[in-house]
């Protein structure tokens, strides 16, 4: 009998088996784009966490230098235009000396006067790496926290995430609420009698923090160069420095200034969830949580976020 052959036929897949393969992929990507996400967060944030170890260093090679920490700024013009803040001392040691020295800040020339050089100025807008935080979303150049140059002038400078402490309380408080910076500041380490290790010298700002309900609170970050004029009801420090009467990632108004503004932008912020990161006296960094103790009267500042930032308040740190 003659052999017969049995035709097989090649079936490709149906509709439904291709749905599920895709659903299938759907969900794995689903799965794995949090843990991406996550790990990529906790990439920047080691980033972050290494400038801020940066910035200690040169704080303590400034202080091996002129035997103070740099101040917080230098009151040149007597409120009628900018002035140099606390990070731009620091320039020659993070390996910008050249830059420091073209912009000639140890002259008796103010910050107002070299914002109104074109030269200077396209040297200031130059982002500096060691002053930001990957995670952050703020532009290159602070179109926020404009500086007034000696013409009157409002221009932008480089942006930085990294604000000094100015103590427990607000700006004008003295005494036991002071902190590591200040105006004409000089602070010693042998001035912070709470122990440098308990003390916050410099901590982190955002350019702004999104709220749960929609929306978002505009920080502003700070400047890498210094502050601007003058000081109504407190608010131009907040261009170089930071206070503790405000929480970390605190999102209300303050309606304490005029004009009203978020109370995040005189205060600690970032974008990593849940706190921020802090440099201490000590030269070492801590990840802070937003959920520590603090008086948002700051009256005596024995809470302990207060008790962070003050340099000698005599109180005992807790936990944190």
């Amino acid at each position: 009998m003659p052999q017969r052959h049995r035709a097989f036929h090649r079936h490709g897949f149906t509709l439904i088996e291709l749905l599920v393969v895709i659903a299938i992929i759907a969900i794995l990507i689903a799965l794995l784009l949090p843990a991406v996400q996550q790990a990529r967060e906790a990439a920047r944030r080691t980033q972050c966490n290494n400038n801020l170890k940066q910035i200690g260093l040169a704080l303590h090679n400034y202080h091996d230098v002129h035997k103070t920490f740099p101040p917080g700024w230098v009151d040149q013009t007597f409120g009628t235009s900018s002035n140099w803040g606390w990070a731009v001392y620091l320039l020659p040691q993070i390996e910008q000396a050249n830059l420091y020295g073209r912009l000639q800040v140890g002259n008796p020339h103010s910050l107002g006067i070299a914002l109104d050089d074109p030269q200077k100025l396209k040297l200031m807008q130059t982002p500096i790496t060691a002053f930001r935080c990957p995670s952050d979303t703020a532009p290159e150049i602070n179109d926020r926290h404009t500086l007034v140059s000696d013409r009157q002038l409002e221009i932008s400078v480089a942006t930085s995430n990294l604000v000094a402490a100015a103590g427990g309380g607000d700006w004008t408080v003295a005494g036991k609420l002071t902190g590591s910076f200040g105006k004409n500041s000089r602070v010693n380490l042998r001035d912070i009698t709470d122990g440098s290790s308990n003390t916050i010298v410099v901590g982190e700002r955002a350019w702004q923090l999104f709220l749960p309900t929609g929306g978002a609170v505009q920080c502003g970050a700070a400047t890498v160069f210094g502050m601007s004029a003058g000081s109504v009801n407190g608010i131009m420090p907040r261009m170089t420095l930071a206070k503790g009467r405000f929480g970390i990632n605190e999102t209300s108004d303050d309606t304490m200034s005029q004009p009203v503004i978020d109370r995040c932008s005189r205060a600690f912020s970032s974008r990593h969830v849940g706190g921020a990161q802090f440099l201490l006296g000590d030269g070492s960094c801590r990840f802070i949580s937003e959920n520590i103790e603090r008086d948002q009267a700051a009256t005596n500042g024995n809470f302990v976020f207060q008790n962070l930032l003050n340099i000698a308040d005599g109180n005992t740190i807790g936990e944190f």
